[in-house]
């Protein structure tokens, strides 16, 4: 349905963002399409509820929710540690300022004309719905949510109350209100949320990500997924990004940040692109109730990535967006539909029987190659040429789901196996 999808399509970013990029991936072994996630994150941060888009029937906010999907040791995090780092300095520089504010503040205690300084930020990591509550009442822009791991945030809900968090969430994925009522403390209403969230997943515990009815209430649905197909081994250059790359991604940053209050409009003919696109898509997915929810998702966020690509370009040209480029826009749906695949992709993964969906490319070569019946002194030299060690081979041929031994069928001898998948 989405065609052949061959990466992230890293050509919606300005020409500079692109080659830092693939810079990055030659120098510090950065994956390109975990680094093209958190980058498009922190941009859809810093841009905030500065900027909304109107396409004619409703308003969108740049508010993105990403997952990128990998193994321990497939380098998911340092890319997105280093897409933060703009907005990470900007916290730290808030922080240093909050200190000495509050320094002068305790000095002139008793003066009740002083109000008690507090400390805004773009980065939250570990928190309560309150903290959440007070990070968005002192950034006007809005927050992100960070995490390494998204199962420990998804898993601290309702940890200090019961009952909410997952609809809270629910609701601010649009940008909805937000109100707190505190017993000790005066209430906190926020009129504009505005809530991205990043963070990483391994692919064997997607199936606990829908617990908890995230399946059926259009949890899981508001997530876009980076899963990429393109993962290799993060080999040591000695070589570190070029500076003049690192400069130029926090100089767009920068600009972004300079933006005033606006909404961007679209015209007719950028109107029709999305039209075209959209009535093709809906009828392709219309009769497949998970292809059809997947489409409703990925139409809201095609605004908001045109949104996002459009403020790219104008902060790289140091300009105000006013009007989406149709330009923008086609961009946007190359993007979708990379986020259609990886997301259907997810959706193989959680209702998969099959554990040879578990496996790396690699143990799937070799378990291919694996005669139906064979003992393990016959196979050692197949595994040491196909890369692996000895002690990798002896905890492959453990995993019972693959394999049958001695302990699990009678007729077997010590040392003998028998695949249960025939291939």
């Amino acid at each position: 349905m989405s065609g052949i999808i061959s990466g992230f399509p890293t050509n919606i970013f300005p020409d500079e963002i692109q080659a830092l990029i693939e810079n990055a991936s030659k120098t510090v072994g950065f994956n390109p399409d975990f680094l093209s996630a958190g980058i498009l994150s922190v941009v859809a941060t810093a841009t905030g509820n500065t900027l909304s888009i109107f396409n004619g029937s409703y308003y969108a906010k740049p508010i993105l929710w990403l997952s990128i999907i990998g193994r321990p040791g497939t380098g998911k995090s340092h890319p997105l540690q280093f897409a933060k780092k703009p907005i990470e300095k900007m916290d730290s520089k808030s922080f240093r300022e909050y200190q000495a504010e509050l320094k002068e503040y305790e000095k002139q205690e008793k003066d009740k004309s002083k109000r008690k300084p507090y400390y805004s930020k773009f980065i939250l990591k570990d928190f309560t719905p309150e903290k959440l509550a007070e990070a968005l009442q002192y950034n006007d822009k809005g927050i992100l949510i960070f995490q390494d791991e998204l199962m420990r945030w998804i898993n601290s809900f309702d940890r200090y109350k019961k009952g909410g968090d997952q609809q809270m969430y629910l609701d601010m994925f649009n940008g909805s209100e937000l109100t707190v009522d505190r017993v000790t403390k005066e209430p906190i209403r926020i009129e504009e949320t505005n809530v991205n969230i990043l963070g990483g997943m391994q692919p064997e515990i997607l199936k606990s990500f829908v617990g908890n009815n995230r399946r059926v209430d259009g949890f899981l649905d508001r997530f876009l997924f980076v899963y990429p197909d393109n993962l290799k081994p993060i080999l040591f250059t000695g070589n570190d990004i070029a500076s003049e790359h690192v400069e130029n991604y926090f100089r767009l940053i920068d600009n972004i940040m300079t933006f005033t209050k606006s909404v961007v409009h679209v015209n007719s003919e950028t109107i029709k692109v999305f039209t075209d696109w959209q009535h093709t898509k809906a009828k392709e997915a219309f009769n497949d109730h998970i292809e059809r929810a997947i489409q409703s998702k990925l139409e809201t966020y095609l605004w908001r990535l045109a949104l996002i690509i459009e403020v790219m370009s104008c902060a790289n040209e140091c300009k105000d967006p006013e009007i989406l480029s149709q330009n923008s826009l086609e961009k946007a749906i190359q993007l979708v539909e990379y986020f259609r695949h990886n997301t259907l992709k997810v959706h193989d993964r959680i209702m998969t029987l099959n554990p040879l969906e578990g496996l790396t490319r690699k143990q799937l070569d070799i378990y291919e190659k694996l005669p139906q019946n064979f003992k393990r002194s016959d196979v050692l030299e197949l595994f040491e040429s196909n890369g692996f060690s000895i002690s990798s081979a002896d905890r492959f041929l453990k995993k019972d789901e693959l394999f049958f031994n001695r302990n699990t069928k009678l007729e077997l001898n010590q040392g003998e196996y028998q695949k249960k998948i025939k291939t």
